[in-house]
């Protein structure tokens, strides 16, 4: 039997796809479909999911610059 998509899953996909991160999140999605379907059927390992965890973390603490702050940083 095929699993079906979680409801709130998909309903925090319909709200990130309506917003300001829509091209992130297709980016993100592009990159997961082709890596899965194309070029690397390895799964993620427990140190992927830790720097992942490690990442979202630092956003949380507002640990990030932007693409602008970047650019001006190496004077782009």
């Amino acid at each position: 039997m095929e699993k079906g998509i979680d409801k709130d899953l998909f309903d925090k996909f319909k709200a990130v796809a309506q917003g300001p991160d829509a091209d992130l999140l297709k980016d993100f999605l592009d990159m997961l479909y082709y890596r899965q379907e194309e070029y690397d059927r390895e799964p993620l390992t427990e140190e992927d999911w830790a720097a992942i965890r490690e990442g979202r973390e630092a956003i949380k603490r507002g640990e990030f610059v932007t693409l602008e702050e970047l650019e001006k940083d190496l004077d782009l």
